[in-house]
């Protein structure tokens, strides 16, 4: 039996201490050692990866650059079609002008509006009581600003984003044009509104200086009346009792009128509101001041909002109320009666006092103005105008609310202009949007907006709205430029015009303008052949990037009796080039993955032709010449809406 092995030798704890930091330092080390190898493959990896991705970059730049070269050749023929197009269309326009004898001014020709402007300027100083006159003057005047401000909407759908950095010089040149040509209209439109406000002013002084024919005028008709009622005559000092309303026929754009409180009425303080009913609006008042004119004017335009950026602004005109100083009675002195004048030049004195409580106005708006559901204040609020701050405030507005939706009535605790309030970015962001073609000229857009559904029908240089709603009857169903069917839809509070400070108003991504500019001129291109709607994605992870499905469309359906998901590609635009992603409405996270055997390409057409993605047929359609019009006014459809980066799909 061999000897029983010694017993192992039983460490001490100093030597239990060394071997346990021994074995410390032997992990340390092999943990070093990894971790080194795993760096070195990560950094191998990195390495790899970058080379890659800088091998792939110089391909799909050496590809868009070798793309773009013959893009540009496209561009240079589309441009050339669409000018002389142009011309031949503006050249049967100023024909057409010309056989109807217009004498209106035509603001595009710089000659004629300046003309316009200096004719106005140099009209004599109103000296009569010929109101109704210069009121229709004042609104041949408000036509012309209003041509003048359809123009500018209409340059704005025009304005273009060049892509190729080759046109930066062209590109700089026509922008400032563009921006000398807006200023100067911007200017004319301040020039033309201060003519409008001195002419309005003359007006008050005739007001001021024949308030006593007024008076007498009142005093001879109720004399008239009470003779033939047989109920005797108003004794001589009577005159002076009576309360004198004389309005004015209105215009679209003017309601003038005033009201005459008597000096020495025994009744004191009138206790009910006067009410124009020729100018359908009523006002209150006040207690503690006599002997004055009270001046009524109402506009349809906002004359006194500053020109800066705001997220809200006045629909429906605006009613401003002041009350004028009247001159000294008449005194009899022997055979002389001495009356005091003021001179022409001078400015009507305004008599300023506080309210000693709210002031209760009721006005009606105009017919066009679009107030859908009596919507709530939430969405529109009667503010009136502190001269002061030059601010609309709505604190301390009492009791306002739309009568049968078309009265506002509101007390008001301070006394000047009062307007309806309303928010810019009340329709959008939209909620969706489809273009499709339903015949070679003939488009059909829908725009679902945060309050209703739009349709709209576009052709070659024209866009018509496809609406019964009655405060779109002047101009629904009417064949007009881009620029003046959208003001028209502004004016009737349905502001389908955003700017890019709507965006963070309205919590929306801003885009790419160069992405957005390249993506609507390839829609414009492919509409023909395919039917274009938006996607639920063209907000959230893609960023500044626009996003928008697609479906071939080769018979020109209006609605796809079949339609299925996966017949839709969707296509994401940057500033210089555009690819299929594989992300659908329905998945739940979007996919920007690039569809399998694809890569990016300069434009929509090329990426579809490269891959094999269409037919030759819908391929011609694309770039088919004949329609360059056409294709043009879906262009400025698409930017002045701003549909490509305003509409967020949830």
């Amino acid at each position: 039996m061999p000897p029983k092995a010694p017993p192992p030798k039983k460490l001490t704890k100093k030597e239990l201490k060394e071997k346990a930091e021994q074995e410390k330092k032997e992990r340390e080390e092999q943990e070093r050692i990894r971790k080194e190898a795993e760096e070195k493959q990560r950094q191998e990896e990195e390495r790899l990866r970058k080379l890659e991705e800088e091998r792939l970059a110089a391909e799909e730049k050496a590809r868009l650059q070798e793309e773009e070269i013959e893009n540009e050749v496209q561009r240079s023929v589309f441009k050339e079609n669409l000018d002389n197009a142009k011309k031949v269309a503006r050249a049967n326009d100023d024909w057409d002008k010309f056989l109807i004898c217009s004498i209106k001014p035509d603001i595009t020709y710089e000659a004629q509006l300046t003309t316009f402007i200096t004719m106005l300027r140099e009209q004599k100083v109103v000296n009569e009581l010929k109101v109704s006159e210069e009121l229709q003057k004042l609104q041949q005047a408000e036509n012309i600003e209003r041509d003048i401000h359809r123009f500018l909407t209409q340059l704005k759908a025009e304005r273009k984003l060049q892509q190729n950095h080759q046109q930066l010089q062209q590109q700089q040149q026509q922008q400032i044009i563009q921006n000398d040509t807006v200023a100067r209209n911007k200017i004319y439109i301040t020039q033309i509104r201060e003519i409008i406000i001195k002419k309005l002013e003359e007006i008050n002084t005739q007001m001021v200086l024949n308030a006593e024919l007024f008076i007498d005028e009142k005093f001879a008709e109720l004399t008239k009346k009470a003779n033939e009622g047989a109920k005797g005559t108003f004794k001589l000092d009577d005159k002076t009792k009576q309360e004198v309303i004389k309005t004015f026929p209105p215009t679209e754009d003017f309601k003038y009128g005033i009201f005459i409180y008597p000096s020495n009425k025994p009744s004191g303080y009138r206790h009910k509101p006067n009410e124009y009913p020729e100018l359908q609006l009523a006002v209150d008042v006040p207690r503690n001041i006599s002997i004055f004119l009270q001046k009524i004017l109402w506009t349809s335009f906002d004359n006194y909002s500053p020109d800066v950026y705001s997220k809200y602004r006045i629909v429906g005109g605006v009613l401003d109320i002041e009350y004028l100083q009247m001159l000294p009675p008449p005194k009899k002195v022997n055979a002389w009666t001495l009356k005091q004048n003021y001179e022409l030049k001078e400015t009507v004195k305004r008599l300023a006092f506080e309210l000693s409580a709210t002031f209760k106005v009721s006005y009606q708006l105009p017919s066009y103005i679009w107030i859908p559901n009596k919507e709530n204040q939430k969405v529109w609020r009667v503010a009136f105008f502190d001269r002061i701050s030059e601010q609309w405030i709505t604190d301390g507005v009492e009791d306002a609310k739309l009568d049968k939706g078309i009265n506002i009535i509101a007390s008001v605790p301070k006394l000047g202009p009062v307007g309806l309030l309303q928010e810019r970015c009340l329709d959008y962001p939209y909620k969706s949007f489809k273009l499709r073609c339903v015949g070679n000229e003939k488009a059909i857009l829908d725009i679902q907006g945060v309050r209703d559904l739009f349709k709209f029908e576009i052709g070659p240089g024209y866009i018509q709205l496809l609406k019964k709603d009655p405060e779109f009857q002047h101009f629904a169903y009417k064949k007009l430029q881009v620029g003046a069917l959208f003001y028209e839809l502004f004016r009737s509070g349905v502001n389908f015009i955003p700017v890019n400070e709507d965006a963070q108003s309205a919590n929306i991504v801003q885009k790419d303008e160069a992405a957005e500019e390249l993506a609507l001129n390839d829609l414009s291109e492919a509409v023909r052949g395919f039917y274009i709607e938006s996607s639920r994605w063209n907000n959230s992870d893609t960023g500044p990037q626009i996003v928008v499905k697609l479906k071939e469309n080769p018979e020109f359906d209006e609605e796809f009796a079949e339609n299925q998901e996966k017949d839709w590609k969707t296509i994401k635009w940057w500033n210089n080039k555009c690819a299929i992603i594989q992300a659908k409405d329905s998945h739940q996270k979007c996919n920007q993955t690039f569809l399998p055997d694809t890569e990016t390409h300069c434009n929509l057409e090329v990426l579809l032709k490269m891959h094999s993605l269409t037919t030759q047929e819908t391929l011609a359609k694309m770039k088919d010449l004949h329609y360059v019009i056409f294709i043009e006014t879906i262009q400025q459809v698409l930017r002045i809406t701003k549909l490509l980066s305003f509409t967020v799909r949830d």
